[in-house]
């Protein structure tokens, strides 16, 4: 591995950048170099500022480039123009195992010397002032290991703030919490308190000017160090403290000096006595009254300084009146420093020592930056164990005007690399890690930067510096230097010279023969095939050339790993050369040495002869499997079969490409019996070495020395095996032939014939070898495709058995345990192929059909259906009816017909009323019409007899629409779907599982949810609440109500039903062994329900039901309707509570509420009686709608033990009440106990007189006509509005009369106040005549 720049990450188009910061790119082609730019540490966030204006811009991987880009996620004009910009990542709060930042806090150095704090998506969450003067720059340096304090560093003119991260953190964490809120609308405004954040600010003096300074930080001084300085800097007879006092370093770059080394005192300085004073005298002055010389209300004095400076002390500098320091740079370990100056020349500064240690010329305006590197393969190596690894500093020197790049190392001040890049870039130094760790919050890493150092080009193109460890441990004069400079000198020939000169191959063997380490030989070989792909025959020719260097007497631990290495490599690119169809008389000489290493006994030029029994060999498919393979893709054929997920395989465009990926596939380091894949390789990777590796193969010339091929590279059979059957799996169908089989079995023969462990087939034992191979087709996507290569692994087993038996004639011929294996195999893929054909077609159901559900395609093999259980297949068809929407009575009718035509014609009565033959012929026509997806299921049928039952497909098909409807609970169809299902299934037991399931899992919840939203409101609620309680509106809330009452009413019936049927044996194929109880099973074993709990829940969900219906206000109704409590009533169907003992009963405190709760619902229902005007004299009631309530209704009074007599008399009531006398008279000849509906009517027709007076043209006639006795008692009677307003007098006397005749018809002897009200009748009766005959 050698020193490299390498692109990380572009800024996509430039031009857009440009625009989002208003530069004009024709003005200036090199506007960047001029913005203030800052990377995160973890290279996520890109901040660039140009004048006043800033944009953020993240990273975001571009699938189409295989880059990285940064694109401007936020971009902004901010309060002043920007001179200084530093994005910081933010440690999270709480422990991560990611280890990456919570958020990102960009901070902004402005021109009139403010600070702003900003989040990534441009809010500002703090600013401050801390001098006049513009920012020249913003640092944060967290040390060696990034365990430092996370100060900011804020660079002036004359000064240097220094700002403490425990209180700016904190304070900024507190602030975008705040910010939030703001976000969220839970509070206005948010404000800052900054009193938290401690600031120190440093006066540099002695020093001209200042164009650069970077904090060193805490220089720690031993007693002798302390002693030296005073005596030199105050002279021999100096006062000094015995104790070294503790100080920080700024180191400084100018002018006079032009690098100047200023301290500061840590601990803080007391301030002057004077200054004290002053201070308290003011104060006092400014208390006092104005006639006292003291201050005025209205003046206040000037404001004091926020922040309050200390001056440095500058005791040394390197002075030279020539030179101006420029930049400074410190090293992560803060020992070095690099100055660079207006002469060109880059300075190392020993700090600690105050020594110049390097000089080097030629960098005209440089830009330097220092990266520390540590011997280990990680980037960033545990914190515990860091010190005890080997760490090296280099320096980076970028010379923009140049446009060179010049890497050293600081150990020795040596180059290590020189890099030409583009000029006017900008170099990005990155000094701190992850930033406002809290306390409890520990690294287990180096808290180091992601890129510590990035080259920005003038186009946008950010690149790191990849720096190998090994440039820093040994000297120019090593092997391991020369051998650096040889692959240096290698590479540069592949940049000049092209692949096709004379003499290449030979000049690249001469260059590679002078590399003498041992891992820089493996990272060459590695460097020809994976970068610069090189022909195997040049590879292999530089691999002799290290296998003769090494030492064969006394072979280290590292060359016997590196032999083994070479080993493999070249055994494995032997393999390559073979089955391409390469001349490889150029690798006998190092094979032969590589077998001698193996001990392998192989005579290389001895060439496979061909035996008889070979050429008399017939490769191809056994007779029943060809049938069965034909059937299948003619089949597949014509159902338009496509596999699911079909692998996009690319090609190679040349050979060199394709043997890098086929070297890359194979374990070459490791010592085995045998080379195998790599067990981590990608699947696309694995895909395309399958690819290849399949049409070499079959583009040998002679397959049959596939074995000798196999044989003298070592590799495992059973690998090349895996990716011959792997290419199978992913080719098209339609390439897929008989004569490619017959082709694939002779290939899958001879690469078998490798092994013995394949070739000798035991009568009564299993082979290994091939079990993997069954194990492998049991796992892959297409069934079909397994069931191919599974016939041809079957035909080539049946050779090696009939090798086996060629030398016992008498043998008995058998089967043995290995084909009985394949049979098997076989069988199972035959089924699931053919239910994965069958599955793919897709069509519209022609009738009255169910909800189409949106059911995702599946990859169905024979593991899905291994692990999914018995029920596997059965819900496959369910989902595939389920998705064309076919009607659960066409399943019923398409299965009887299969039954009623198996039989015998004669046997079969058409008169006979047997219900399932009345049925068939009712659905039959839904059949008729649907004849392509019958046909299928028929054929399904045939194949899985027992998976395909009507009751078990109903069944899941009841299951997914549960299941689709609780995904979407507004979509009520699906809910309406389930009943419909369950009323087709025939067994009773298998019902009223489903039943309870299918409510406690989906509906009961919602149930639930609806009947407490209504017993709260006591009516229909309105749209917000059902919305906010049960998820959809009131108007679905009422058809959600009528389909739980249905399904309550069908599982009650069912519930009383089952125990006259036996239970029903549940039967699955015999394709599993064991497996999880399948969904039917589960069903028929459900414990039974308590019928009383769930007549109590069904009359719940009637009572709610109707009210919500009819909007009727009843308040509480669960309360006041119900002697047990509502909730045991929910709980108890499903079995969550204790079941006690519950009397149906109804007590006497809730009987007058559910008469008057009854009467209500009857009133509204007659409400729904519309008149048809027909133009005669009789009026036409349209009634059908009331007639079916009031059976429901009926229904619902049963079940709460009130009389039907009760109904039709609250019937007779409401019709008489509304107009409808026809209605009421013919309904009274049914009442028994008419005597008990004549109070009502009398008082209707009070009211009816009352609404005639009102209505009579000639009243005081009216008034004499009526008896003073019935006057007055309507003179005491208030007037209802709800009477019809135009009263029939003629209706009503038909009505009277009826009621009188009916009590006298039925009630001998009337009670007392029976007869007064019959008197009063008989006198209203009289009194409508004459009204009628006056016509008043």
């Amino acid at each position: 591995m050698s020193c490299q720049v390498e692109q990380i990450a572009d800024c996509g188009d430039i031009s857009s950048l440009a625009r989002a910061l208003f530069v004009f790119e024709r003005d200036d082609a090199n506007w960047l170099s001029q913005c203030s730019v800052s990377l995160s540490s973890c290279g996520n966030l890109l901040a660039v500022g140009f004048k006043n204006r800033l944009c953020l811009l993240t990273t975001q991987w571009i699938s189409s480039t295989d880059s990285n880009t940064y694109l401007i996620s936020w971009s902004g004009t901010l309060p002043s123009d920007i001179t200084a910009l530093l994005a910081l990542s933010i440690c999270p709060s709480q422990q991560s195992s990611q280890n990456g930042p919570d958020w990102f806090c960009i901070l902004v150095g402005f021109k009139n010397g403010s600070i702003g704090f900003y989040t990534n998506t441009g809010h500002l969450l703090l600013l401050e002032k801390l001098d006049d003067k513009p920012v020249l720059k913003i640092s944060c340096h967290t040390g060696t290991y990034g365990t430092l304090q996370d100060d900011i560093h804020i660079l002036f003119q004359n000064c240097e703030c220094i700002v403490s991260g425990s209180g700016l953190f904190q304070t900024l964490r507190n602030a975008k919490a705040q910010l939030a809120k703001v976000q969220a609308g839970v509070q206005g405004d948010y404000s800052v308190d900054s009193r938290n954040i401690g600031i120190r600010k440093w006066i540099f003096s002695d020093q001209g000017i200042i164009n650069d300074a970077a904090v060193v930080g805490l220089e720690l001084k031993n007693s002798y160090d302390h002693l030296l300085a005073a005596s030199t800097y105050g002279g021999y007879g100096v006062w000094y403290r015995s104790i070294p006092p503790v100080n920080s370093l700024i180191l400084g770059a100018g002018v006079t000096p032009y690098v100047g080394f200023h301290y500061a005192l840590e601990g803080g300085t007391t301030p002057p006595l004077q200054d004290v004073a002053r201070t308290v005298a003011n104060r006092i002055k400014s208390a006092l009254p104005g006639w006292l010389g003291g201050g005025t209300t209205e003046s206040q004095s000037a404001p004091e300084p926020q922040v309050r400076s200390e001056q440095l002390i500058m005791r040394a500098g390197l002075y030279d009146s020539q030179r101006h320091g420029t930049v400074v740079a410190v090293s992560p370990d803060r020992r070095l420093a690099a100055v660079a100056d207006n002469v060109g020349r880059v300075a190392v500064l020993d700090v600690q020592r105050g020594h110049l240690i390097r000089l080097f010329k030629g960098y005209r305006d440089a830009q330097c930056a220092f990266v520390q590197m540590f011997d280990i393969d990680n980037k960033k190596p545990q914190l515990s164990v860091v010190k005890e690894i080997q760490r090296a500093i280099f320096l980076i020197i970028y010379n923009p005007k140049k446009g060179l790049i010049d890497i050293r190392l600081m150990q020795r001040g040596n180059r290590v690399a020189v890099f030409t890049a583009t000029k006017n870039g900008k170099l990005i130094y990155n000094t701190c890690g992850l930033v406002g760790a809290e306390k409890n919050y520990t690294h287990k890493k180096l808290n180091l930067p992601e890129f510590q150092c990035v080259l920005m080009d003038p186009d946008g193109k950010l690149k790191k510096f990849n720096i190998p460890f090994f440039y820093a441990l040994e000297g120019e004069n090593s092997d391991r230097s020369k051998d650096l400079h040889a692959l240096r000198d290698l590479r540069d020939y592949f940049k000049k010279t092209p692949n096709d000169s004379e003499d290449y191959a030979t000049e690249i063997v001469n260059k590679v023969s002078a590399l003498q380490t041992l891992e820089l030989q493996k990272h060459c070989l590695e460097l020809l095939i994976r970068k610069y792909e090189i022909s195997p025959k040049i590879v292999m020719a530089c691999l002799e050339v290290f296998w003769d260097k090494l030492n064969n007497d006394k072979v280290t631990e590292e060359e016997e790993k590196n032999k083994q290495y070479f080993a493999n490599l070249s055994l494995v690119t032997l393999f390559y050369r073979h089955i391409n169809n390469e001349d490889t008389e150029d690798m006998n000489s190092l094979i032969n040495k590589v077998y001698s290493y193996f001990g392998f006994d192989i005579d290389f030029n001895v060439t496979q002869e061909k035996s008889d029994n070979e050429e008399n060999t017939e490769f191809c498919l056994l007779e029943d499997d060809n049938c069965i393979l034909e059937r299948l893709l003619h089949l597949a054929q014509e159902n338009d079969y496509k596999e699911h997920q079909h692998s996009k395989v690319t090609f190679a465009d040349n050979k060199t490409s394709t043997y890098k990926e086929f070297i890359s596939c194979f374990v070459l380091e490791e010592k085995g019996k045998h080379i195998s894949l790599k067990p981590d390789t990608t699947v696309d990777k694995l895909n395309s070495l399958a690819s290849d590796t399949f049409k070499s193969i079959f583009k040998i010339n002679d397959v049959q020395m596939l074995t000798s091929f196999v044989r003298e590279s070592n590799i495992e059979p059973k690998e090349i095996v895996k990716l011959v059957i792997l290419h199978i799996m992913n080719m098209p169908l339609e390439e897929i032939s008989i004569e490619l089989i017959d082709k694939l079995i002779a290939v899958l023969h001879y690469l078998c014939s490798v092994t013995e462990e394949a070739t000798n087939i035991t009568y009564n034992e299993t082979s290994q070898w091939w079990q993997s191979i069954r194990d492998m087709l049991v796992d892959m996507p297409c069934p079909l495709k397994s069931m191919t290569v599974a016939m041809a692994c079957k035909a080539v087993g049946k050779i090696f058995e009939s090798k086996s038996m060629e030398g016992d004639e008498g043998a008995w011929v058998s089967v043995t345990k290995e084909n009985a294996k394949w049979r098997i195999l076989i069988g199972k893929l035959e089924d699931i192929s053919l239910l994965s054909i069958i599955l793919m077609f897709k069509d519209t159901f022609k009738g009255e059909s169910l909800p189409k559900l949106q059911v995702s395609d599946i990859n169905i093999n024979l593991k899905y259906i291994y692990t999914r259980g018995k029920g596997s297949v059965t819900e496959l068809i369910a989902k595939w009816l389920c998705a064309m929407g076919v009607a659960p009575g066409a399943i019923v009718a398409n299965e009887l017909l299969e039954i009623f035509s198996s039989q015998d014609p004669d046997s079969i009565d058409p008169e006979d009323d047997d219900p399932n033959y009345i049925f068939m012929q009712n659905n039959k026509n839904l059949v008729d019409d649907n004849t392509k997806i019958f046909k299928w299921l028929s054929l399904l049928r045939r194949q899985f007899p027992l998976s395909t039952s009507a009751n078990y497909i109903l069944a899941n098909m009841c299951w997914e629409y549960a299941m689709d409807w609780q995904k979407n609970t507004q979509k009520l169809e699906d809910l309406s779907a389930v009943v419909t299902c369950l009323q087709h299934i025939s067994n009773l037991h298998l019902r009223l599982g489903l039943f309870s399931i299918i409510w406690s899992t989906y509906i009961k919840h919602l149930f639930e949810a609806g009947c407490r939203l209504v017993n709260k409101v006591g009516r229909l609620p309105k749209d917000p609440l059902c919305v906010q309680d049960v998820g959809f509106n009131s108007a679905k809330l009422i058809s959600f109500l009528e389909i739980t009452t249905t399904y309550l009413d069908n599982f009650l019936l069912c519930a009383k039903t089952s125990n006259e049927q036996e239970k029903q044996t549940i039967q699955f194929e015999k394709i599993w062994d064991e497996s999880m109880p399948s969904l039917v099973e589960v069903a028929q074993d459900t414990k039974n329900v308590n019928n009383d709990i769930l007549i109590l829940n069904y009359q719940i969900s009637c009572t709610i039901y109707f009210q919500c219906h009819f909007n009727v206000k009843y308040s509480k109704p669960l309360e006041n309707l119900f002697d047990i409590e509502y909730q045991y009533i929910f709980d108890a169907l499903t079995g969550n509570v204790t079941q006690r003992e519950i009397n149906l009963k109804a007590s006497e405190k809730v009987r007058n509420p559910r008469l008057k709760f009854l009467t209500r619902l009857i009133r509204a229902a007659i409400e729904t009686i519309t008149i048809k005007d027909t133009g005669g004299p009789y009026k036409t009631y349209i009634d059908d709608e009331c007639v079916y309530w009031i059976d429901k209704i009926s229904s619902l009074a049963e079940l709460w033990n009130v009389d039907n007599e009760f109904i039709k008399r609250q019937q007779v009531v409401g019709f008489y009440h509304l107009g409808f006398d026809s209605l009421a008279e013919n309904l009274l000849s049914s009442v028994s106990n008419p005597e008990e509906v004549l109070p009502p009517l009398v008082a209707i027709t009070t009211q009816r007189l009352k609404h005639s007076q009102t209505n009579s043209s000639n009243q005081p006639e009216w008034i004499v006509t009526v008896p003073p006795h019935l006057y007055k008692r309507l003179q005491n009677t208030a007037l209802d509005n709800s009477i019809p307003a135009q009263p029939s007098l003629d209706t009503t006397v038909t009505v009277l009369r009826q009621i009188l005749y009916q009590i006298r018809k039925k009630s001998s002897d009337p009670l007392i106040d029976v007869q007064s009200n019959i008197k009063l009748a008989e006198l209203m009766i009289e009194t409508c005549e004459i009204l009628l005959r006056k016509k008043l």
